[in-house]
């Protein structure tokens, strides 16, 4: 008997994936009617090879057609157990023969043969099957993207992923998946601060990304950059840690060299290796928002080496620092007390033809309230707070003249003359005072931006958020509840306990300038005011906090009044707030005094700046 394979036939590989893909007795039927026996034979007619390819397209998935191929079902019968040798051979069946080749006949190569008796492929190879798969999860998707709550599109993508069908080569469609990443993103950065939260925010990022990456998507440059931020916040707290940094560095790495998000974080360990191959991610390559982005996170570890490794890193690059960029030197110098590197960091933005706006101005202006020159941070408030009311045509005794060539002369600083003061700008010199202790000159400013005349808007919530801005949009955009917290602060920090002789020493500091200021009165007044807020303020539990302490210090521990101010708090906002706040709570009313724990409210108040 003739092999098949001597007469020099050829298939194409549709012909033979679709033949291999129906049942035995099929190919009967199949070989005597149809005309992709014909695909390739130089002697026929043009329609016939244009229907042939259109036929080898629809069956092999490849055509150019705008919907999936469809198939109707078929009727697969089940594999008879009788021993082959007891059946009838069937002299029609060509798929074997060792006949003549003519145009009617359609001849398998053996080694076919044997492919369809000894296994045939998956259905779902067919791409029918991925259709109506992904038709069966339309409904899963439509909920991940039109989830109302983040939590409710985390659930729902929770559950796409515990099914995997081997068919459908994205599990989640890549659009799904950006748009959840970018809600990710925007939820981190509303959010306070906090370790758990800030963890729970990077990894779910992480899974988002992993699941773009080895899903055959590719993971864009805006989420690289958040990932970086994000790995950078895992300690949760305002000061970062090295291992911040190295985390950040790391994710950075990954980007550069097209691996997987987390790949160098997790030590290669968790790959999954099936899905190796499904991976079609292109290279990224950083931009200055990356590089700028870890620069702040190692700013915001204050460690002199680190700052100097990441801004290595960025100068390697060879990308020219932008606004953010010196922003965030400003931000650094200033918390390391080093009014030096204000100066000549505000000289750089001059020189290197950055844009001087408000919040480039506040953020010098907070740099040095913070170190204790306040004379140059009421000098650059004083001109500000003058060309506002001079556009209203309200006066207000100052020489500006004179003040605009002093701080030229002593620090070298111009203010543009179309700049004045916003919100942030009241909130960050009253906190200024507020720390150092000047309690007059906190209610002055407070009075002054309340009395605007452009009055501040915004949210009236309490956040948690940095005072000199990293970006170019304020960092507290109604500064209301902020103010209250470093005025309370202030209390905590500079007010006497009634029976208490000696002085801490950062009282004995302040006492020459405001020895009657920090009273209890004084707190009542404020607090009032405080009570009086419109219905939709949110204080937070750090304000909260700094309240019960301020008047725990300026009442003696006088649990009566503390008792009567918890009380006023809960019937206006009927809030809860964290654990801090509750156990305050719970000391006011236990049954015994416990004086080691005001004592340690006291002692400790040093030790916070807000």
């Amino acid at each position: 008997m003739l092999r098949a394979s001597s007469l020099g036939l050829t298939f194409t590989h549709g012909i033979t994936r679709f033949l291999l893909q129906r049942p035995r007795f099929l190919h009967k039927q199949f070989a005597h009617d149809s005309l992709l026996s014909h695909f390739g034979d130089t002697h026929l007619h043009s329609k016939t090879k244009t229907e042939a390819a259109e036929k080898t397209a629809m069956v092999t998935g490849t055509s150019h057609s705008h919907f999936p191929p469809t198939f109707p079902p078929i009727a697969i019968p089940e594999e008879d157990s009788s021993p082959r040798e007891g059946r009838p051979q069937t002299a029609a069946s060509p798929a074997c023969s060792n006949g003549p080749r003519n145009v009617t006949s359609n001849v398998l190569p053996s080694s076919a043969c044997k492919s369809v008796r000894k296994k045939r492929p998956p259905r779902y190879m067919l791409s029918r099957w991925g259709y109506e798969e992904h038709a069966r999860r339309q409904a899963s998707y439509d909920k991940l993207a039109g989830a109302a709550k983040l939590e409710a599109a985390w659930r729902t993508y929770r559950a796409l992923l515990l099914e995997r069908p081997p068919h459908v080569k994205q599990i989640i469609p890549e659009k799904y998946l950006h748009s959840l990443a970018a809600r990710i993103i925007a939820r981190f950065r509303w959010r306070p601060s906090h370790k758990t939260r800030n963890q729970i925010v990077f990894h779910r990022l992480l899974s988002v990304l992993n699941t773009i990456y080895y899903s055959g998507g590719q993971v864009r440059l805006w989420e690289w950059n958040a990932l970086i931020e994000c790995s950078g916040r895992g300690s949760g707290s305002r000061k970062m840690e090295s291992d911040d940094f190295f985390a950040a560095l790391s994710v950075l790495r990954d980007m550069e060299a097209n691996r997987a998000p987390g790949w160098t974080l997790s030590g290669g360990r968790y790959v999954p290796v099936e899905e190796e191959s499904r991976v079609a991610s292109k290279p990224v390559t950083p931009d200055i928002v990356s590089y700028t982005t870890l620069l702040t996170i190692a700013a915001r570890t204050l460690s002199e080496p680190i700052l100097r490794q990441a801004e290595g890193i960025l100068v390697s690059s060879g990308l020219q620092p932008t606004y953010v960029t010196h922003m965030v030197y400003l931000r650094y110098y200033a918390r390391r007390g080093r009014l030096s590197g204000v100066r000549s960091t505000f000289s750089r933005m001059v020189t290197s033809g950055c844009k001087i706006d408000i919040y480039a101005v506040t953020s010098c202006l907070w740099a040095y309230g913070r170190n204790a020159r306040l004379d140059i941070a009421t000098l650059m408030y004083r001109i500000l707070r003058h060309r506002l009311l001079s556009r209203y045509n309200m006066t207000t005794g100052d020489d500006i003249e004179k003040a605009v060539w002093e701080l030229d002369e002593l620090e070298g600083i111009t203010i543009p003359p179309e700049l004045e003061p916003v919100p942030i700008t009241y909130y960050a010199l009253i906190q200024c005072y507020a720390y150092q202790g000047y309690f007059h000159r906190c209610i002055e400013v407070f009075t002054d931006m309340m009395t605007s005349p452009e009055p501040v808007t915004g949210p009236l919530e309490d956040l948690d958020t940095d005072i000199v801005p990293s970006t170019t949009g304020p960092a507290v955009p109604h500064p209301v509840l902020p103010i209250f917290r470093s005025i309370f602060l202030g209390f905590a920090r500079h007010a006497q306990h009634p029976s208490h002789t000696h002085r801490s020493s950062a009282a004995a500091r302040h006492r020459e300038r405001h020895p009657e200021a920090w009273t209890l009165e004084q707190l009542h007044a404020l607090f009032d005011n405080f009570i009086d807020l419109p219905d939709v303020a949110k204080p937070n539990g750090r304000t909260v906090y700094w309240l019960l302490s301020a008047f725990a210090i300026t009442s003696g521990y006088d649990r009566a009044i503390l008792r009567g101010v918890w009380e006023r708090l809960s019937q206006r906002y009927g809030m809860r707030w964290d654990g801090r706040v509750e156990r305050f709570r719970t000391k006011i009313y236990a049954e015994e005094f416990d004086e080691a724990f005001f004592e340690h409210v006291r002692t400790s108040r040093d030790r916070h700046g807000s």
